[in-house]
């Protein structure tokens, strides 16, 4: 089944809900504030639009609804990333990794990780060379 995509304001709307776990439409709006300025029922038509593509569902608490994430965040950016790549960039990523290390906010942590990847993808590919010298 392919999960429908989540627009730029759903996706501001689903990493909230991810960072606060369940919660109230409300609880969701006060949190999207310190990045936007929005009105509630914005929010609220927002949240049960990302429930019909099933990414939250809601459950009832004290009378009150409470949205709570279904769709794991790792696998949904995975998915979304993947998506991404295939349509975007005709499945190349050395334009994503272009982009990513070229950026000003790499953190060093993410810089070594990038040198980490990179290390692992030149030993694998010296011993693929040698695994075909040694059959010649």
């Amino acid at each position: 089944m392919v999960t429908p995509t989540l627009s730029p304001t759903e996706w501001t709307v689903m990493n909230i809900c991810w960072r606060l776990g369940p919660a109230t439409a409300r609880e969701v709006h006060r949190r999207s504030l310190a990045e936007r300025e929005r009105d509630y029922r914005t929010i609220k038509t927002l949240l049960d639009r990302i429930v019909e593509k099933g990414y939250l569902r809601v459950e009832k608490r004290d009378g009150t609804n409470v949205y709570v994430p279904v769709a794991a965040r790792r696998r949904t950016v995975a998915a979304a990333l993947d998506d991404f790549v295939d349509r975007v960039l005709d499945r190349k990523l050395a334009p994503l990794y272009l982009h990513l290390a070229e950026r000003d906010d790499l953190s060093e942590e993410e810089a070594e990780f990038f040198r980490r990847q990179l290390e692992r993808m030149e030993a694998g590919e010296r011993e693929a060379d040698e695994g075909e010298g040694a059959g010649r």
